[in-house]
């Protein structure tokens, strides 16, 4: 496997948008801060909001990185920016407690529930700080994520999920034509984590 990683541009000119200035504005900074890579790199800064409908992807029909699968209530041809990053923090941000940890560490777990749930990823996030592996985000677990180095967290987190999904294409070889994807997203992820411990988001 190949990955092909093409530079990322800054930011801050889509936070320019006037529906994406709207869509945040409700919204502390720092979660805008992590939710509008994410919505690039899922094709939600297109025109289209990255509508998709991939065979090997199991999630079905996608806008904004929304899936039917996820959401079989919910009318993703339709979807709105708005309602798309509603549903982020209602059910990502806010349960991973994201606005409590570190910067790079909030984006990496924000993208990790995005991708892996949330039970799954409070479990990697666990494991990589110490804590007991129980799915379940709480005061022990916070206090152990704020023991670490979050430059250390960050590198942990980013390797705990490239293994992860290794070990989905291990355990399901339908899934291997995702893996390249899920690597060069991984990778884009965790440079802007690091980006972000330094400072450097745009």
């Amino acid at each position: 496997m190949r990955l092909t990683l093409t530079p990322l541009p800054n930011l801050s000119c889509f936070n320019q948008r006037p529906e994406v200035q709207a869509a945040l504005a409700p919204y502390s900074l720092k979660f805008a801060h992590c939710i509008l890579p994410i919505l690039y790199l899922e094709g939600g800064l297109r025109a289209d909001g990255g509508l998709n409908d991939v065979a090997s992807d199991r999630g079905g029909l996608t806008k904004y990185g929304i899936s039917q699968r996820a959401y079989p209530t919910v009318n993703i041809k339709n979807l709105t920016i708005a309602h798309a990053i509603r549903l982020y923090h209602r059910d990502y941000w806010r349960a991973m407690y994201c606005e409590q940890l570190d910067d790079g560490v909030d984006l990496l777990t924000l993208d990790g529930a995005i991708n892996h749930g949330s039970f799954a990823m409070s479990q990697v996030l666990q494991r990589a700080s110490g804590a007991k592996a129980d799915g379940r985000i709480g005061p022990n677990t916070l206090k152990a994520v704020r023991s670490c180095a979050p430059q250390s967290l960050v590198a942990r987190l980013s390797v705990n999920r490239g293994r992860k999904y290794a070990r989905i294409c291990t355990n399901d070889a339908s899934q291997k034509p995702n893996l390249e994807g899920w690597f060069n997203r991984l990778a884009h992820i965790s440079e802007y984590a690091f980006a972000e411990l330094w400072g450097q988001h745009g």
